[in-house]
């Protein structure tokens, strides 16, 4: 049976995405990933998917449609409020990781700054969330 699990990442920089890219396929090869520049693209993407994607890592601050916004438009939709959202950010308020933890994210997380801490950060998390976790079922996951 071919597993139908992948990551959707979604950050408005080319740079940060190639860089994720790279670290991924050399730190957790058994997750294919789809990367998105902004939460318009990857909503509009995601409607197409024929399968939901067992974890969406966004950024909190993009053009056209923020990570906030694709996390509200996420949770209250039944389709999609199961998946897990991690947030995270180069900077941010006490208030906007309160608005999203509100909005329905189950992590809010400061984006590293140098290489070691981000694979840590990245492959902890992947870990976690496509591992450990214990999701729900339903029949389109």
């Amino acid at each position: 049976m071919t597993s139908t699990r992948f990551i959707c990442i979604v950050d408005d920089s080319a740079d940060y995405r190639l860089l994720l890219q790279q670290l991924l396929l050399r730190f957790l090869p058994d997750y294919p990933v789809r990367f998105f520049a902004n939460g318009k693209i990857f909503l509009e993407e995601l409607r197409e998917m024929s399968h939901q994607p067992s974890l969406i890592i966004l950024d909190r601050h993009m053009p056209e449609m923020n990570g906030h916004q694709t996390l509200e438009y996420l949770k209250q939709h039944p389709a999609y409020r199961t998946i897990p959202v991690v947030m995270m950010s180069s900077v941010a308020s006490e208030s906007e990781i309160y608005g999203c933890y509100e909005s329905g994210a189950n992590s809010f997380l400061l984006k590293p700054t140098d290489f070691e801490g981000l694979r840590n950060t990245i492959v902890t998390v992947c870990d976690y969330w496509l591992k450990l976790n214990q999701e729900p079922v339903t029949p389109d996951r």
